[in-house]
């Protein structure tokens, strides 16, 4: 295979083309798996596609999403096309969530080859942090916080005189409620992440974060309130201070990385390739044998 330092920029373009392609059709066929493949493979389920009584697999998560009230409110519509809006876009948002790995994987083999292995393994670390926190953020956010809002919402209209019976929401401002705070809410918890590889990469210092902590910190807050304005002080709190929490620690485990690269400024420069020492002026490793130019 060539190498892709060799090739020319038509043929990057075309491998992006390709890799590109890929990814669209995993897309496509996984929103078609969402849309319409039977939550139940029994026979009377498959049968039930002719008659157009059956169930579609994304039935399985706003189902979910909407036993998250806890009968606290009623969904009614609000508009005739409300339900179909749902539909697609709820199957298009988890047909992203079954792509992201595939995206990840081929993003990853397009920059492969022009990767040293001391920097594959770094991008291998990025890319495993980055899903493990995005995960944590969108589950916390689905089974803690969200059922916190609608919580914390029906008790203000209980206070304005609502009574339970008729606390109803239109099914797509909950639904959206639902779908933007866990996605915006995972993304912003990958956000320790990418501060550490931006340290690694040493494009920023720990000591910038250090000293605008106040800074950083309230703009997160006001991001967080501006993702969940219907949570209010209870839910915006509730994100908040895991963020802060996970930013500390991305903020000790950058400071390492930053001491090691500060102490291999002052020791015997290493191969590339391979990570052997090398003595100073020469061009080839002796452990290796590859050129460093």
């Amino acid at each position: 295979m060539r190498d892709q330092k060799e090739m020319t920029l038509y043929e990057h373009l075309m491998e992006l083309r390709d890799r590109l392609k890929v990814v669209a059709i995993f897309y496509i066929a996984s929103l078609l798996f969402w849309l319409v493949f039977p939550k139940n493979l029994s026979l009377g389920e498959i049968g039930s596609i002719v008659s157009g009584e059956y169930i579609p697999m994304i039935t399985l998560v706003l189902e979910h999403a909407a036993g998250m009230s806890q009968g606290l409110v009623k969904l009614i519509p609000g508009t005739l096309t409300s339900p179909l809006e749902i539909y697609f876009i709820a199957a298009a948002l988890m047909a992203l969530i079954t792509t992201i790995p595939v995206i990840g994987y081929e993003f990853y083999m397009y920059v492969d080859p022009a990767l040293y292995p001391h920097e594959r393994r770094l991008i291998w670390g990025f890319m495993g942090a980055f899903l493990s926190l995005y995960a944590v953020g969108a589950f916390f956010s689905y089974f803690f916080v969200v059922p916190l809002i609608v919580r914390f919402m029906v008790i203000f209209a209980r206070i304005i005189g609502i009574p339970p019976e008729q606390t109803f929401v239109t099914a797509g401002d909950y639904y959206m409620l639902v779908f933007t705070t866990v996605a915006l809410m995972g993304l912003l918890f990958t956000s320790p992440a990418i501060f550490v590889l931006l340290v690694r990469f040493g494009l920023i210092s720990t000591s910038t974060f250090t000293k605008n902590r106040l800074y950083v910190y309230g703009l997160l807050y006001i991001l967080i309130a501006f993702i969940t304005p219907d949570g209010w002080l209870v839910g915006n709190t509730v994100l908040f201070l895991p963020l802060v929490v996970l930013l500390e620690v991305a903020v000790l485990i950058a400071k390492r990385f930053e001491k090691a690269r500060e102490a291999g400024a002052y020791s015997a420069p290493r191969c590339k390739f391979c990570g052997g020492e090398i003595s100073e002026g020469s061009v080839f490793c002796s452990k290796c044998g590859r050129s460093q130019e």
